[in-house]
């Protein structure tokens, strides 16, 4: 016995240091569980004190200790409820918020931050259409607006209504066929789609000095074909007056500001003046090395030797 008790059941010292730690950590794993859940069902701190404000308060009246049986329930002092007040400097009067300037603002009891934050909205284009529309207005409590909606009467026009009696002064203008010489800015914009691309077109139409053919409308720069294709119906060209470039007489410079005519061309045209004297037909133009025909029959009907 004494040989098996000394053969099994006898350690050496490492053996009994290794055991004495597995030991100790095997009980830190079984007792972290109960630590745990100690810790969960812990009354929190903060609470706890809250609790011992409260008990320490004097007793008033019945209210009162109503308000304190609700902080408790909340687990809030009951100081936090009572911070969502409205500001005391909010003076409200009737007004407009699309036409009121910053000394009104100022009357109303606004702060600098916020009025400015309204300045700038108004000046990039906003507009109150409603008066619950100030509650987008960033950095307004809610309770300042709940004291300010009541006050607030939009006069300003916010929108394109007209009254019914004059609602055929205001309607978009029907398309109608239109010369693409000699149609206004806003001849071109009641074409469907144009808009504001008509400006676009009559400075085109300007620059080049008139339209030689409805398909150069196309060409203005921003004009999709979709676009095009939906107000081509609409025009109509007939013969007009075209302003013409006397090669003659104008510099490269002025003949570069043609859209039809680069910079190397009026160098060329100018330069081969210099050389050669004056033109005595518009022809004569494609003697220039690299003026071919393309190029000619595209500047050709906006030049004169006169």
């Amino acid at each position: 016995m004494k040989k098996f008790i000394k053969d099994y059941l006898s350690f050496s010292r490492k053996e009994s240091y290794a055991a004495i730690s597995i030991m100790f950590i095997a009980a830190i794993f079984i007792a972290l569980p109960y630590y745990n859940s100690a810790k969960k069902n812990k009354e929190p701190v903060n609470t706890a004190i809250q609790k011992l404000i409260v008990i320490n308060q004097p007793q008033k009246d019945s209210s009162d200790n109503k308000n304190t049986d609700d902080a408790l329930i909340n687990h809030q002092p009951t100081y936090i409820k009572n911070q969502s007040y409205p500001s005391q400097h909010i003076t409200p009067f009737q007004f407009d918020p699309n036409t009121i300037d910053e000394a009104g603002f100022q009357k109303l009891g606004l702060s600098t931050k916020l009025i400015r934050t309204m300045m700038n909205y108004r000046s990039k284009g906003g507009k109150f259409k409603t008066p619950e529309d100030i509650r987008k207005i960033w950095g307004l409590k809610k309770e300042d607006a709940d004291l300010l909606v009541p006050y607030i009467t939009i006069t300003a026009k916010t929108n394109n209504y007209q009254p019914a009696s004059n609602y055929h002064q205001y309607q978009k203008p029907q398309p109608t066929i239109i010369d693409v010489n000699t149609a206004t800015v806003e001849d071109f914009k009641a074409l469907p789609g144009v808009g504001n691309l008509a400006y676009k077109i009559v400075k085109f139409r300007e620059k080049l000095g008139g339209f030689i053919n409805i398909n150069q409308v196309k060409e203005t720069y921003g004009l999709t074909d979709s676009v095009y294709q939906a107000m081509q119906p609409y025009l109509s060209f007939s013969a007009t007056n075209i302003q013409k470039l006397n090669i003659n007489t104008l510099s490269d410079f002025e003949l570069g500001k043609h859209p039809y005519i680069s910079r190397e061309v009026a160098k060329a045209i100018a330069i081969y003046r210099t050389q050669h004297g004056s033109y005595t037909r518009v022809e004569d133009i494609k003697k220039i090395v690299f003026i071919n025909q393309a190029t000619y029959q595209k500047i050709a009907a906006y030049l004169t030797v006169e």
